[in-house]
């Protein structure tokens, strides 16, 4: 039945509205007559849960709207086929893994026998905390996820061989091919069945398919776990009253797990696309480079995505090969470390005593920007015979050179190394095996040296002082401190 509106004219008990017969509307002014009105996302329909969730805004689960305090805890991608042994750990029986085209596949061999496994667990530990919430995003693609006998899981928590998981929190596809969302504290398991009917893929709108890349989200709160596919809330489970939180552990690693629980009737496998972890509302006041750090990034490591190794000259129980100077070659194609090398005649030329190609980004490999945070270099020492004259040198750290000559230019395709002074050593005349001259830090914390993917950090040395002969032997040591972006 419609409802005529008219013009009240100001008058008594009469609404007024506008030229264009909109209802005029202004909220109580009196407090005791104001009514409440709810501003709110929802996270289902009712389709798949059966009854409407909404939640208020960007609310956590402890009622903080979401203002960009989430922290980063943990990023890992899968560029490339190097595998970052040095994030996480692999215990296999009998299954494989392998890691391309973006992803890193479990039981990449589709073995199925049974009591076949593979697990992936990152070496770092992530907080569970009580009033805050932990986010732990996971982007999978699921192979033989029908083929019974088999099991799959992932989320965080505490696995080992084919054994029930002791803790966590994980979504698990079981034998029957049925995705459940799982809590385990301590053993003692709360399950729910997920119904994905309502769920769609990431981008056409169609149906869900495990077979696709999805987007797994399980959100960790003291009270209630949330689990979500692409966006879609599909199962909540509240902490039992029995249990003081939904996990024994308050610190916990990412897995994902397959193993076959009797002879399978096909290979099962995970290939896992990407990971993140975040903690949610805490202002932790983490300074950004730790952050990095904690992700794997810190310059003292490769980058994730090359061979795992340390980026300073260092070999086990060995001393340094001596440095051939050069200011178009590297002595020392590292981020720093021991070095050695033999006094030359020459004065007043610039060497590049380490030079570090800071990688360039390619599709198998993401570009990182350098950030260097501090320098020290050591004392240097003589341990080799003496010389007649005194010994000066000048140290400088060079930044974003294209190449790794000291000679090159700025030009339409070259960068020249722009050269910042550290400070000068200095060697007494017949000075004896064992003299050494004092070292020093530069800190660059307030600002920090950039150096761009495909750019060389040089660390440059310059020898001042008459002729001497190669029988003069220096040694030290050069750290260079920063982090990856």
């Amino acid at each position: 039945m419609g409802v005529n509106i008219k013009g009240g004219n100001n008058g008594v008990g009469l609404a007024n509205v506008s030229a264009t017969y909109e209802l005029n509307v202004v909220t109580p002014q009196t407090e005791e007559n104001a009514g409440f009105v709810q501003l709110s996302t929802e996270a289902d329909a009712g389709n798949v849960l059966g009854t409407r969730t909404v939640i208020p805004l960007e609310a956590s689960d402890d009622y903080r709207l979401r203002v960009g305090l989430d922290q980063t805890l943990y990023n890992q991608s899968f560029e490339g086929t190097v595998v970052a042994t040095h994030m996480f750990n692999q215990t296999l029986s009998t299954m494989t893994t392998n890691q391309a085209s973006g992803y890193f596949s479990l039981n990449s061999g589709n073995a199925t026998a049974n009591g076949n496994h593979a697990i992936f667990q990152t070496r770092r530990s992530f907080p569970l905390y009580g009033t805050y919430p932990t986010y732990v995003d996971m982007w999978i693609r699921e192979g033989g996820f029908n083929e019974t006998n088999a099991v799959s899981e992932f989320g965080i928590g505490f696995v080992a061989t084919t054994a029930a998981p002791t803790d966590g929190v994980f979504f698990r596809r079981n034998n029957a091919g049925v995705l459940r969302a799982v809590v385990n504290y301590a053993g003692s398991e709360t399950e729910a069945t997920i119904d994905t009917t309502n769920v769609i893929d990431r981008g056409a709108g169609t149906a869900y398919s495990p077979s696709e890349c999805n987007h797994y989200l399980i959100v960790i709160h003291n009270d209630i776990a949330n689990f979500w596919i692409n966006d879609i809330l599909v199962a909540s489970i509240g902490c039992p009253d029995s249990q003081p939180s939904l996990a024994s552990s308050s610190s916990q690693p990412l897995f994902a797990r397959v193993y076959n629980s009797g002879v399978a009737s096909g290979g099962r496998r995970v290939e896992i696309g990407f990971l993140n972890v975040s903690l949610g509302d805490q202002h932790n006041n983490k300074p950004w480079s730790h952050a990095l750090c904690g992700l794997g990034q810190g310059c003292y490591q490769t980058q994730l995505g090359t061979a795992t190794a340390q980026t300073a000259n260092w070999a086990n129980s060995t001393a340094p090969v001596s440095a051939s100077l050069s200011n178009t070659a590297a002595g020392y194609t590292t981020l720093g470390g021991q070095y050695q090398f033999a006094a030359s005649a020459t004065n007043e030329t610039d060497w590049a005593l380490f030079a570090y190609l800071n990688p360039a980004g390619t599709n198998a490999l993401a570009g990182k920007t350098l950030y260097v945070t501090s320098i020290r270099v050591s004392k240097m020492l003589v341990t080799g015979a003496a010389a007649v004259n005194a010994t000066m040198f000048f140290w400088a750290v060079g930044i974003g050179s294209s190449a790794v000559s000291l000679a090159t230019t700025d030009a339409a395709t070259t960068v020249s190394p722009k050269r910042i002074p550290l400070g000068i050593q200095n060697h007494l005349a017949a000075a004896a095996v064992g003299t050494g001259a004092d070292g020093f830090d530069v800190q660059f914390t307030d600002a920090p040296l950039v150096v761009q993917p495909g750019t060389y950090l040089h660390i440059i040395l310059k020898q001042l002082n008459g002729t001497n002969t190669a029988s003069l032997v220096f040694r030290g040591q050069v750290m260079v401190n920063g982090y990856f972006e």
